[in-house]
């Protein structure tokens, strides 16, 4: 078994609050609800008229952003320790989509003692799924900027993954949700954990209330009923797009085209 923390992070809509509860579902792990720190720390939501008066923006004059980061990180970690004590596990993860894009932080204030886990889901489902969903601080409105978002975590998530293969894992949502029985073993065996038949009924143990999708709370167990949805969602000139920039980050991530958008369109409407 393994100590080390485990880190959740992936595009908004890949699937990232669905592995938190599997997570959380299991009797060593705790995964709580989202935690805002780095965007908070380091000010990147899309609008935000009060940040010249937010904590960190004003603590920015006492202190550099290292020793900063250091000291409110360090608070940050002891805050996921002491939640998972009080849960009686033995072990912490922080899941939230923004992870994938903070992962230099992560290690600054870890070093090389933690995992992550980078969720990933074919990009025309997670543009349809955010297209479907307002989040006006955190997404940008327009579909080209919200390509480049997506592609801006893919990238940092397989990057850091090129950098340090030991300690990190793609996993790919359609996977995940079409062969559970498969995924949740290999997934919790490259943790250092045993995989617990608990964690296929994601809301049967008490999870922690707090900032998440509103949609897992309706979910009983893991599906595959949101794959192949953006045939329902987007237009032809959006999905054209989609693939047309998006195709070539995910052929690196899925080669086989096992979940491509042929593939995807291939699968029955649900």
């Amino acid at each position: 078994m393994s100590d080390l923390p485990i880190i959740v992070g992936g595009c908004h809509r890949s699937g990232t609050s669905l592995v938190r509860r599997i997570l959380d579902s299991h009797s060593r792990i705790h995964c709580g609800p989202e935690v805002k720190f780095f965007r908070d720390f380091y000010g990147t939501y899309l609008t935000d008229p009060i940040r010249h008066v937010r904590f960190a923006t004003t603590a920015r004059s006492m202190l550099p952003d290292e020793e900063l980061l250091e000291l409110m990180g360090g608070a940050f970690v002891e805050l996921h320790e002491r939640a998972a004590r009080r849960a009686g596990k033995a072990r912490w993860a922080d899941k939230n989509p923004e992870n994938a894009v903070f992962l230099d932080s992560w290690q600054r204030l870890l070093g090389d003692r933690w995992l992550f886990v980078h969720v990933v889901r074919n990009p025309l489902d997670t543009l349809a799924s955010i297209k479907e969903w307002s989040f006006p601080v955190s997404i940008p409105a327009g579909l080209d900027a919200r390509i480049d978002m997506y592609l801006e975590y893919v990238r940092s998530g397989l990057e850091f993954g090129a950098a340090n293969p030991d300690r990190s894992l793609t996993l790919l949502y359609e996977d995940l949700v079409t062969e559970p029985d498969a995924a949740l073993p290999s997934l919790m065996s490259w943790l250092g954990e045993q995989f617990e038949p608990a964690q296929t009924r994601i809301n049967e143990a008490r999870h922690q209330r707090g900032l998440e999708d509103p949609k897992i709370d309706q979910t009983t167990e893991i599906h595959a009923h949101s794959i192949g949805r953006w045939r329902e969602i987007l237009s032809d000139d959006e999905a054209d797009e989609i693939r047309r920039r998006t195709d070539e980050s995910w052929r690196e991530i899925d080669p086989q085209g096992r979940w491509s958008a042929p593939a995807l369109r291939s699968l029955p409407s649900t």
